[in-house]
C-alpha cells in the first residue's frame, strides 16, 4: 500500500513522517478527550450539540498540528457559568452530522443533553491512542484502528466495555439509540 501511494502521489514515505503524524494524531486525539472530558461534570458545562460541534468541526481542520492549542484554548466551558442541570443522555448508533442533528435538538429541547456520543465521531474516536513507539508503526495502527468499538463490526466486545465505562464516568441517565432508515 505505501508503494502504491508513493507511485499516486509521487512522493517519499519514510517512517519517520509516518512516526510524526502518528504523534500529531495522538496529540490531537487527546486535546479532544480533554475537552469531551469536560461533560462529566454535573451540571454539564455545555449543551450536546455545542460538544458535537467541537468534535465533528475538528474534523476539517487543516493545521493538525495547531488543532491542539486550539481546543485547549476553549477553557471558558470549564470554568464559565454552569447551565441548568438536564437529564445525562448518552446518544449511539448511527454518525450524528447534517440532519440526524435534529436528534440532538430535539433531545435539548425536552430536557436532556447529549453528555456523551458513543459513534463514529465521539468518545471512540478518542478513546484509544497509536503506541507511537511500538516496533512495527504500521502494525500499531491497525492494531488502534481494529480494536475501535465499531457497531458494524462483530464480535464486538470493545464496544460493550467503551459502553459500560462511558456509562458510568459520565453518570448517564438514559440512552438514546440513533438508526437511519
Amino acid at each position: 500500500f505505501k508503494e502504491y501511494l508513493e507511485e499516486t502521489f509521487n512522493t517519499t514515505i519514510t517512517e519517520e513522517q509516518v512516526r510524526h503524524a502518528v504523534h500529531v494524531a495522538n496529540q490531537g486525539r487527546l486535546a479532544l478527550r480533554r475537552f469531551y472530558e469536560t461533560m462529566k461534570n454535573d451540571p454539564a458545562p455545555m449543551e450536546g450539540s455545542k460538544l458535537f460541534n467541537v468534535l465533528y468541526g475538528s474534523q476539517f481542520k487543516f493545521d493538525k498540528e495547531a488543532m491542539p492549542a486550539e481546543i485547549d484554548a476553549m477553557k471558558e466551558y470549564e470554568e464559565g457559568e454552569k447551565p441548568e442541570r438536564r437529564k445525562r443522555i448518552l446518544l449511539t448508533g448511527c454518525p450524528s452530522s447534517g440532519a440526524p442533528m435534529k436528534v440532538v435538538k430535539a433531545i435539548e429541547e425536552n430536557g436532556g443533553n447529549v453528555v456523551v456520543y458513543e459513534n463514529c465521531g465521539g468518545a471512540k474516536s478518542v478513546d484509544r491512542l497509536i503506541d507511537e513507539d511500538a516496533e512495527d508503526i504500521y502494525q500499531a495502527i491497525a492494531e488502534r484502528y481494529l480494536a475501535i468499538g465499531c457497531s458494524v463490526m462483530t464480535p464486538d466486545t470493545n464496544r460493550y466495555e467503551l459502553l459500560e465505562r462511558l456509562l458510568d464516568e459520565y453518570q448517564v441517565e438514559g440512552v438514546v439509540e440513533m438508526t437511519l432508515q
